[in-house]
């Protein structure tokens, strides 16, 4: 195969390109600082690069931004809208083509990501390729290695270009996205890894194909999420937020208001992803699923018309609030396999494949809970944007927490004291909503709506607690939030500009300080999409 690349990125570096420095202006903005921090970096990269490769070969110089979820948690793979930030931090790879099919990855921080490559073939036979699950599901990884995420986007472009022997390549990889925080340090690697191989292949995707293919690449390395966090990397816009959803997949930049902030709060307790953490993402997902069957099963005519979770509205199927409370209510608070095998007697095939991503849960499988939350997180974030975009700043922050409520497990009072949180949605309580909701009095009705219900789908942790509740007795802020798939990472605090500094006082002492950490908070700028730089 022949292919052709262009002008190669050290040339550009060399000669201090002026159209260079233009392409990283539109990316990260004009501030002078920042670009030559990274023009410094990139060619640091270049040098480090030639000392480990073949200087001859051709190069260039790919990037993929972290992200932050402003409002949309868990939803991304129910159909629901997604507010996404692409930010400051990012994955970068320098990447040329081999003339064999090898994959070699090196990373800058060598001490802590050694060295590793793999045979594309090898990996993902001819006679194996067009069958992605399949192939997933049979396939033994070696856990925690970094280089799973950079199969993950190879092999999956190799399945889908299926009759295409893919070229392999000579990668190195830097990046100063925080690791197991919930900015998808993961995920910018799949991305990346997919932009640097179209680009050694000579291929191209929409960027619809990359975030779809993305999104089920990563499902190599054992998760089962959606695609929400490659979309926000690939379709970033800098000072936008990004709103978008799929099924099919769609898009919009919307202008983030100015005179505000969005600080990120580490609470440095790590995400990773690892056994017990990977099944308890699944078992979620799974359980919107088994919610699905059982709404299906059980109510053939009113779920004809619903595919997605988002698709369960009063307006879709023409019923009234109250009784779509009903359909929640029919639903078991909590199930175990057995009973729920017993329940779906017809989904017993459907049934195991969901069982085989994740361990049983204990006390069975909170139904109703992660139910009623994604049906409610999937109204607050339809509302989101279109309050953003009139700076009702109210609105937005109770949007924000009302979902940390629904991931939430335990809250903090004005002293500090800690305790267990729960969000009933036992018989008794649901059907005071459906009461209120029917009652004909307007103050009851307005309780009852859809989207001021947290529901219960219950990933925060008491570190990413305290942080939201620290964040809300400052002055200024607005709304505070986790994001990504929780169970540790990073909270988001959306604040004025002018009280950003006194929120980090604050935090810094009433977290940090009192547990002997250093400060981990960073205010990030929006900046542009993942691709190839030059």
């Amino acid at each position: 195969m022949s292919v052709t690349y262009g002008e190669d990125i050290r040339t550009r570096l060399q000669r201090n390109d002026g159209l260079l420095l233009e392409r990283l202006a539109d990316i990260f903005g004009p501030d002078t600082d920042d670009l030559n921090s990274r023009f410094t970096h990139y060619t640091e990269l270049l040098t480090l690069f030639e000392q480990i490769y073949d200087p001859q070969q051709q190069t260039a110089l790919i990037r993929a931004p972290a992200r932050i979820n402003l409002k949309g948690v868990h939803v991304d793979h129910r159909g629901g809208y997604l507010n996404y930030m692409a930010i400051d931090r990012e994955v970068v790879m320098v990447v040329s083509p081999r003339d064999d099919d090898l994959v070699v990855l090196h990373d800058e921080a060598s001490d802590a990501f050694g060295a590793r490559q793999f045979y594309i073939g090898e990996a993902l036979p001819p006679e194996k390729r067009g069958q992605w699950q399949t192939y997933i599901e049979q396939v033994t990884l070696a856990p925690g290695d970094w280089s799973n995420y950079i199969r993950a986007a190879v092999l999956r472009l190799q399945d889908h270009f299926k009759t295409q022997p893919l070229c392999g390549m000579n990668l190195l990889v830097a990046s100063d996205i925080p690791i197991a925080a919930g900015l998808s340090s993961s995920s910018a690697l799949v991305v990346a890894a997919c932009e640097a191989c179209l680009w050694v292949n000579g291929l191209s995707l929409t960027d619809e194909q990359k975030a779809i293919l993305c999104g089920e690449g990563e499902w190599y390395v054992g998760t089962r999420g959606g695609a929400g966090d490659h979309a926000a990397m690939i379709f970033g816009k800098r000072n936008h937020l990004v709103r978008l959803r799929f099924f099919p997949l769609e898009t919009e930049a919307i202008p983030m208001p100015s005179g505000y902030k969005v600080v990120v709060c580490n609470s440095l307790k790590q995400s990773r992803k690892a056994s017990h953490t990977k099944s308890t993402f699944n078992e979620r997902i799974a359980t919107y699923e088994m919610a699905m069957l059982l709404l299906k099963d059980r109510f053939p005519e009113l779920m004809a018309h619903v595919t997605y979770l988002r698709d369960l509205d009063t307006d879709n199927i023409g019923i009234d609030t109250g009784q779509l409370y009903r359909l929640v209510t029919a639903l078991p608070e909590r199930a175990s396999r057995h009973e729920l095998m017993l329940m779906l007697p017809g989904q017993s095939a459907r049934l195991q494949q969901l069982f085989h991503t994740h361990q049983e849960p204990r006390n069975g499988y909170r139904v109703r809970a992660v139910c009623l939350f994604g049906l409610a997180e999937c109204a607050r974030s339809r509302m989101y944007a279109p309050f953003l975009q009139q700076a009702d700043m109210k609105m937005v922050g109770k949007l924000m927490y009302l979902s940390h409520d629904g991931d939430r497990a335990f809250a903090y009072d004005a002293a500090g004291h800690c305790r267990p949180w729960d969000n009933p949605v036992d018989d008794a309580c649901m059907q005071r909503l459906i009461d209120d909701a029917e009652s004909g009095d307007p103050a009851r009705e307005a309780y009852a709506q859809l989207w001021k219900q947290p529901g219960g789908y219950a990933c925060s942790c008491e570190e990413l607690d305290h942080l939201v509740d620290i964040a809300r007795t400052v002055p200024g802020v607005v709304g505070a939030n986790l994001t990504g798939a929780g169970l540790g990472g990073c909270v988001l605090v959306l604040v004025r500009e002018e009280d950003v500094d006194r929120l980090i006082e604050t935090v810094h002492s009433r977290y940090y300080h009192q547990r002997n950490l250093q400060p981990a908070m960073m205010v990030c700028s929006a900046v542009g999409g993942a691709g190839r730089i030059w």
